[in-house]
């Protein structure tokens, strides 16, 4: 059985602790203990973690130059069009990926690094890497509930809510966040900084390759990225909606394939156990499917139901 959850919130909705395992991590991989800021906690060797930043950080230089520079490549044939939508909607994925290990203090040592980093990956998808650090923080602080917990708007009450839900998330992250109080002055120019240099950039790239090119390109994908975070890896692995346990509120995807392809996305009960590990830290976690490898998205994932009453 895994140990509670312990965290504290300030006045900004910074999480002040995290949780703390009642078992043995596997060799190698760090303990984390209660802290009293929000990067303090760190492997025992300093030269592994700044070996995971810049393995974070290349990726992440990988994926942005992927995303952007695909743009100048200008698809013929509708199979082009579609491979083309395709890629970068898998490569905004994983900036979001990259970005989710900034607001956890996985790429740089300092918070400043941390936003240089997260700000960077989220350029492919646009959205404001501020709005999703004090959201997601806050989903970490308070998993499942619905008051409380921002990403349970993705949990829909009918089937044809799916795709409205999910393009519809940054922007519910703004509403949520208003509705508590938690927007300052800060957070206004931030969005007044960022959505100049991202309208900029993409008119930049629209004036070089064609308008219609640039936006064929980013429109589809920023439609499917929304669907496939966050369903896959957002409602379906917190499916069940727990408040209970850690160890019932969040689901893990079982084998390497899912945990390779999806950057250690897929374990997201251990990174909500383990929120100090960065994504590579949880390899040793992965289980393989018992029923085989092809048991699909919605078999593949390793839930445990609460005992009943």
């Amino acid at each position: 059985m895994w140990g509670v959850q312990c965290f504290r919130i300030d006045t900004h909705g910074e999480i002040r602790g995290i949780n703390v395992p009642s078992q043995p991590l596997p060799r190698g991989v760090m303990r984390c203990t209660v802290a009293t800021t929000t990067h303090t906690a760190r492997p025992s060797r300093s030269a592994d973690r700044r070996s995971i930043y810049r393995l974070s950080r290349a990726i992440t230089v990988v994926i942005v130059a992927l995303a952007l520079g695909t743009y100048f490549w200008i698809p013929e044939t509708p199979l082009e069009w579609t491979a083309d939508i395709l890629l970068r909607t898998y490569l905004m994925f994983l900036g979001t990926v990259m970005a989710h290990e900034c607001t956890h203090g996985q790429m740089g040592p300092t918070k400043k690094s941390n936003f240089f980093w997260g700000r960077l990956a989220l350029v492919p998808c646009t959205v404001p890497y501020v709005n999703f650090r004090k959201t997601h923080l806050m989903h970490h602080a308070h998993t499942n509930d619905p008051e409380l917990d921002p990403d349970y708007w993705v949990k829909p009450n009918h089937w044809w809510e799916v795709p409205f839900r999910a393009i519809s998330v940054p922007h519910h992250w703004i509403v949520w966040l208003k509705a508590r109080n938690r927007i300052k002055q800060r957070d206004v120019y931030e969005w007044i900084i960022h959505y100049g240099v991202i309208f900029a950039l993409y008119i930049g790239i629209g004036l070089m390759v064609g308008v219609g090119r640039t936006a064929v390109g980013l429109f589809p994908a920023l439609f499917l990225v929304s669907l496939m975070l966050w369903y896959p890896f957002a409602y379906f692995t917190h499916e069940g909606y727990s408040t209970g346990n850690s160890e019932h509120q969040s689901h893990n995807y079982y084998g390497k394939a899912m945990f390779w392809l999806t950057l250690g996305l897929s374990m997201h009960r251990i990174h909500h156990e383990h929120p100090r590990l960065a994504w590579i830290e949880a390899l040793p976690f992965v289980e393989e499917d018992p029923r085989g490898f092809w048991a699909g998205i919605r078999l593949g994932r390793d839930i445990r139901p609460e005992p009943a009453a």
